[in-house]
């Protein structure tokens, strides 16, 4: 991931007009009439008109006049949602990630590397973004990190992004958003790109040992470059001539709670120990991945972490019910535990809106599912007051679709980014015509 020699805080200052201005220039008053509006933050309106004026939402009702020369996209049978919003992905830092490993760049070599920035190293003619964005997806948090095999202790900051835009900077909506951590496990990290390693034979217990000598190892590295990160950071804050030190720098953000931690773990005890060390490093903890989260519920709660969860994935132990991750999402909203339902992928980030289905069919109330990914992400990220509901003064950001956006069977078949329609033309599309006409 390149980066550039402007400081994490220049950086952040500079992107903080993101979120307020349109990605497109939007080519006057825009219409949505007689639709049902899925709203998000206040319940279905049926049979209800969107005014879009300067790319944001003016107006959500029934009975609206439409203002003069407005164009009009007729709503009937049809209903809106805020566009939908997957909290973590590398979208537009990967294409092909198995064979082609040069159009992927989401991981750094070395595993310590606070200052990479996702937002920087965005690819805005990625085939995979129009894709996404013909299933609804407009909205998405790139991450460097990725679940597959990046191995980074520290991998970087993530940025909250448009699947629309010319340029990173016409992408970026938001960043930098997080720092982008892998909680210390303690098991080896083998490295099979020269083939299979010959690895020593050891009993259970030695085993066990091991991998506690390795995560307290870790641990107690991590905790280091975090006090260090922030002395740096107070250095800074104070006035101190400091020698530059670009990781330090990007990582004081983190160790001084001013952007979150978003921690990969999974395992019960993990998580549990996560949470305990993000309390005692006063940093502000977002677990992703969260397989056995429901086992945690508790500890969630009571200290306000917040779960990137996938739902389409196998159990983690051998005694689990076969549904144990299809009903993680319902048991963490029973427990009134904060999620977002993410794919943590940029090839199958299309699949958003089935991974909230599979969770609702098995016990995540409807609407509850729909929040998980248009406002509950949007909230997790700091991008709320924009995005991830329809409400007058937020970015006209919406999809219309011709039925229900968890059925599979349902076509999306309007995308509106910051007030203007976007293509739904994508690789996959063309594909499908060019073969169903042989």
């Amino acid at each position: 991931m390149r980066n550039n020699r402007y400081s994490a805080l220049t950086a952040a200052a500079a992107l903080a007009f993101a979120i307020a201005t349109p990605a497109l220039a939007a080519d006057g008053p825009l219409v949505i009439a007689g639709a049902r509006v899925v709203t998000v933050s206040g319940g279905v309106l049926e049979n209800a008109s969107i005014i879009i004026q300067n790319g944001r939402i003016s107006s959500v009702g029934s009975g609206l006049t439409a203002p003069a020369g407005a164009r009009i996209i007729d709503g009937k049978g049809k209903t809106v949602y805020p566009g939908l919003f997957d909290g973590l992905t590398y979208l537009g830092l990967a294409e092909v990630t198995q064979g082609a490993p040069g159009t992927v760049d989401m991981n750094e070599t070395g595993d310590i590397n606070p200052h990479a920035k996702a937002w920087v190293a965005l690819h805005p003619d990625s085939e995979l973004l129009p894709v996404a964005r013909a299933f609804g997806i407009t909205t998405a948090l790139s991450a460097p990190g990725s679940a597959q095999g990046g191995q980074s202790l520290i991998a970087g900051q993530s940025a909250v992004i448009r699947t629309v835009g010319d340029t990173p900077m016409a992408l970026t909506v938001k960043a930098p958003v997080a720092m982008h951590m892998r909680f210390p496990t303690g098991a080896p990290v083998i490295d099979f790109s020269q083939g299979f390693p010959n690895i020593e034979p050891k009993t259970f217990e030695q085993r066990v040992s091991e991998r506690k000598k390795n995560q307290e190892k870790e641990l107690l590295r991590l905790k280091g470059l975090l006090e260090e990160a922030r002395a740096y950071g107070e250095g800074q804050a104070a006035g101190t001539q400091l020698k530059v030190d670009l990781p330090m720098e990007a990582l004081a953000l983190a160790a001084m709670g001013k952007i979150p931690v978003v921690m990969r773990v999974n395992a019960e005890a993990d998580i549990k120990s996560a949470i305990k060390f993000a309390a005692e490093n006063k940093i502000k903890l977002i677990v992703a991945g969260g397989a056995e989260a429901w086992r945690c519920t508790e500890e969630l709660k009571k200290n306000d972490v917040a779960v990137l969860m996938g739902v389409d994935q196998l159990p983690t132990r051998e005694g689990d019910p076969y549904d144990a991750a299809y009903a993680n999402a319902a048991t963490l909203h029973k427990a009134g535990v904060r999620f977002a339902i993410v794919t943590d992928d940029a090839s199958n980030s299309r699949n958003l809106p089935f991974e909230a289905a599979m969770a609702h069919a098995f016990g995540l109330p409807r609407d509850a599912a729909i929040r998980a990914i248009t406002l509950s992400p949007a909230e997790i990220f700091g991008v709320a007051p924009a995005l991830g509901s329809i409400e007058p003064g937020k970015a006209a950001t919406l999809i219309m679709a011709n039925g229900d956006i968890l059925d599979h069977r349902t076509s999306v078949t309007s995308v509106i980014i910051d007030g203007q329609e976007t293509s739904l033309d994508n690789k996959h599309q063309r594909l499908y015509d060019k073969y169903k006409a042989r």
